[in-house]
Order: structure tokens, then C-alpha cells, then sequence
């Protein structure tokens, strides 16, 4: 098979012979093969990406596996679910069970990721097709450049991404880093008074008689969460109160299945044109996925030692 793509893509494994000048293409002969070896090379990525995308697609939709992380969870909340019916603390199978019956939800964003990246996959599939992860190296910088505004228009769970890759020397090379280092959360944040209006819902009376005082604006806002000054009534204490985005526990699980997903895809084409690498970028994925996960339990992120506080 790969020697078919090979052939297809106009790459030839025959040892180079010397040409003398009546035998060296032209300037625009050479440009229109170079043309057509680039061409030829993008219909044999598009055709690996295809294959590959069938083989994990016929495994059926999974999430993200927790069985060994290290992420810590508190598991006294373990069961709990939010308004949605989503678990509070990571649980695969009880995320499968709420998704399997909206796969409907899942293909839609599943399209929406393709239509945002499958031309920098397919890219990345040809380069190594043609050149093995030399020729990814060769290209990092720019590939990281892409890879960064698709990360952008994808949203919170992969600007996430893009900043957790951006501290692993280990999986990416320096050109990609300095690239994923400048994604920055950067989002509008949401109205105030949906804010004030989850605050008081998760207090269970009115913000006022929490709070001495509550700003108007929030101090932080990120692609999860936002964060307002306060004033605890009783004490005088000064705390900061974080209330995350509506929608953004249903948005990340999501999300969640379609990394899943997409490092599926690509370790596929790692193993086949560059079985040297040796990062398991699935189990990469599935680390990161239960801490990012878990990022959304504010309780389990502040410990027992402070659950009592807003």
C-alpha cells in the first residue's frame, strides 16, 4: 500500500543519477513537477487520512480512558451529576452513557472540527508521507503557526491544548513551543448577570447577603471561568469568587470525545510513516483530558481543606 501511495505521488525509491545540462529540467518544468509531486502527495495524505479515519471510526465512539491516571479526584463527589446530567467527577462510563443518546451532538461537533482541520492534517500526513518526521521537523514553525489558529477557532478545549503542549519539550519541538506559548485565553466574558445569577443559585440565597460588596466587572475572564472581587459579609474577608461559563462542562466532555478521536487518527499515521516516534500521543491525550476535566469541579480544585468557602 504505502509503496502504491508512494508511486502516486510521483515519488521515485530509484537511486538519483547524474543529468548533464541538456537533461536538467527547465525552471518551469521543474515548477510544474514540483506541482505535481506536491499534488500527488496531497491526494495519497488525503486518502491515508480517509483510511485511517475509517479504521478508528469502526471502533465506535469512546471517551478518553481514566484507568491510569494520576490526576487527583475527590471521590466523595464521585456520582454527582450537574444540571445536564454530566458527572461532576471524571467518569468514563457515566460520560458514554449521557452522550450515547445524543450521538447526534457528537457528530456535529465531530464535523466541525474536520472542517477546521483536516487541511492541516492532511498536510501533516503528506509531509510524511514524503518525508518522515524529518520533513515534520523541517516545517514546525509553520505547522505550529496553523495549528494555533485552528486551535483558536476551535475554542476553550483546544486553546487548553494548545497551552498544555506548549510546555512539553519532550512531545514538540522548539519552534512549535515558542508558537503555542503566545495562545492566550482571551475571550469576552459573559454577562454579569448570569453570573450573579449561578452564584446565587450554587449559594442558594441572594448574593447580597453573602457579600459586602461584589464587582461589577470581573477581575479574569478565561474560556472557562471568569473571576470577581467580594467581600465575605460575615468576617470582611476579601475573596475572589470564580464562576465558570454556562454550557462549558457539556462543551469540554464533547470536545473530550473528538480529541479522543482526532489522536487516534494521527497516532495511526505516526505508526505508519514514522514508527520511530515513540510518543503515545492517545495516552497523551487521555491524562491530559481527565485533568482538564476535573479542572471543572471547582470544589476539587480548591481541596477539603477549603470546600466550605464560595
Amino acid at each position: 500500500m504505502l509503496s502504491t501511495l508512494i508511486a502516486s505521488s510521483g515519488f521515485n525509491a530509484a537511486p538519483t543519477t547524474h543529468r548533464t545540462p541538456q537533461q536538467a529540467c527547465t525552471r518551469s518544468s521543474c515548477t510544474l513537477m514540483q506541482l505535481g509531486v506536491a499534488a500527488g502527495a496531497a491526494t495519497a495524505a488525503a486518502a491515508v487520512l480517509e483510511e485511517t479515519s475509517r479504521a478508528v471510526a469502526s471502533k465506535g465512539i469512546e471517551a478518553p480512558d481514566a484507568a491510569r491516571s494520576f490526576v487527583s479526584m475527590d471521590q466523595e463527589r464521585a456520582g454527582l451529576v450537574d444540571d445536564e446530567g454530566l458527572p461532576l467527577i471524571y467518569d468514563k462510563d457515566a460520560i458514554q452513557a449521557y452522550w450515547a443518546g445524543q450521538s447526534g451532538a457528537l457528530q456535529q461537533r465531530w464535523l466541525e472540527f474536520l472542517g477546521v482541520t483536516v487541511p492541516f492534517i492532511t498536510r501533516v500526513a503528506g509531509l510524511l508521507i514524503s518525508g518522515g518526521t524529518e520533513a515534520l521537523e523541517a516545517n514546525s514553525a509553520e505547522l505550529a503557526r496553523d495549528a494555533r489558529i485552528n486551535l483558536e477557532k476551535l475554542g476553550p478545549t483546544y486553546i487548553k491544548m494548545g497551552q498544555m503542549m506548549s510546555v512539553r519539550p519532550d512531545v514538540l519541538p522548539q519552534p512549535a513551543l515558542v508558537e503555542l506559548s503566545k495562545m492566550q485565553d482571551g475571550v469576552e466574558g459573559f454577562e454579569q448577570s448570569i453570573a450573579i445569577a449561578m452564584v446565587e443559585q450554587e449559594l442558594g440565597r441572594p448574593l447580597m447577603e453573602v457579600f459586602s460588596e461584589f464587582a461589577d466587572e470581573p477581575v479574569a475572564a478565561a474560556s472557562l471561568a471568569q473571576v470577581y472581587r467580594a467581600v465575605l459579609r460575615d468576617g470582611g474577608d476579601v475573596v475572589a469568587v470564580k464562576v465558570q461559563r454556562p454550557g462549558v462542562q457539556s462543551l469540554v466532555s464533547k470536545d473530550l470525545y473528538v480529541l479522543r478521536r482526532a489522536a487516534e487518527v494521527y497516532q495511526g499515521l505516526i505508526k505508519r510513516f514514522a514508527p520511530q516516534q515513540r510518543t503515545d500521543y492517545v495516552a497523551l491525550l487521555n491524562e491530559w483530558a481527565v485533568g482538564f476535566y476535573t479542572e471543572l469541579d471547582f470544589k476539587n480544585e480548591v481541596g477539603p481543606t477549603h470546600g466550605d468557602q464560595p
